[in-house]
């Protein structure tokens, strides 16, 4: 089960229950990223599995002992499990808000398991908890089947259903969130002159350096080819192109990938669009196209904010 081994250890020892882990940004070659691919895929749902039959083992506990017989806590792991979960998700995943609740409701009925809460209370707080996490399961599996297999993020489905959620939210509580729509610059070449595998680890590793310039809410997604979104939550355009521009200086500092003894650096070309309650997305997605293709006619990677 990799960072996170499924025991059978219970109680409620001083830090068995673990705070929500740090993002974990996506391997940057492609190698690493095929031989952790395929466990990077089932691990969360693995963990989710295993938390849910954990917890329903305990509430069958619960049930079953003695009215006199003393509770046994809820096992430390049922914790464990969701914060592995979070840190896995936390690549922009649209359960993360979910998965850190979950969380907290496990925490909490650790708690109470570890004092004088009453059996009954206990049993329905584990079974709203055991409905979450199936629920949880099952949006997580239906993410996961809309990866992009070689970079590892999320595609243009993921990215759609992301983009309705903040364009919900933003109709609501009025949040600013951009996108930026970002095309790498003289990629062809480098398919012509190394050949496709090294492209290939370019875009991957294009890929990972993206996510690992995001803030934790943000999330990068790939479009097709080699464009690429950004989805940036709790940004006006002026933010958001100092994200991007970020990001570009980043890349100037060392290469992605080295080819027959040449070292390739990333550029790219952005142009960025708010979302707004009266647009469409399509509509929004247009004008970050027009001012990437503004910024492409004008020798790349310029300014990216202006139209």
């Amino acid at each position: 089960m990799g960072a996170w081994a499924y025991d059978e250890m219970y109680g409620c020892a001083a830090g068995s229950v673990p705070a929500a882990p740090g993002v974990t940004p996506l391997p940057t070659r492609r190698a690493r990223e095929l031989a952790q691919g395929e466990a990077s895929l089932q691990l969360p749902a693995g963990v989710l599995r295993h938390v849910r039959r954990s917890l329903s083992h305990w509430i069958d506990g619960v049930l079953e002992a003695n009215a006199l017989a003393r509770v046994v806590a809820l096992p430390a792991q049922v914790a464990q499990g969701l914060a592995q979960a979070l840190q896995a998700a936390s690549q922009g995943s649209s359960l993360l808000a979910g998965l850190a609740d979950a969380l907290e409701q496990a925490q909490a009925l650790q708690r109470m398991s570890c004092g004088a809460t009453p059996r009954p209370t206990l049993v329905r707080e584990g079974l709203g908890l055991l409905m979450r996490l199936a629920d949880l399961e099952s949006d997580w599996a239906a993410q996961q089947a809309w990866l992009d297999p070689l970079t590892g993020l999320p595609g243009r489905r993921a990215l759609l259903q992301r983009l309705q959620a903040e364009l919900s939210r933003l109709r609501r509580q009025g949040d600013d969130c951009c996108v930026a729509l970002i095309d790498l610059d003289r990629f062809k070449p480098v398919n012509d002159q190394f050949g496709h595998l090294v492209g290939d680890q370019y875009l991957a590793a294009f890929a990972g350096a993206l996510s690992s310039r995001l803030r934790s809410y943000d999330a990068a997604f790939r479009y097709g080819g080699d464009e690429f979104v950004l989805c940036l939550p709790q940004a006006g355009e002026q933010e958001a192109r100092g994200v991007v521009e970020r990001i570009r200086r980043g890349l100037a500092e060392k290469p992605l990938v080295k080819a027959e003894g040449r070292e390739l650096y990333a550029a790219f070309s952005a142009g960025v669009a708010a979302l707004d309650p009266h647009k469409s997305l399509g509509q929004v997605l247009g004008e970050a196209d027009s001012r990437l293709y503004a910024a492409k006619r004008a020798g790349g990677h310029p300014p990216v904010g202006a139209a």
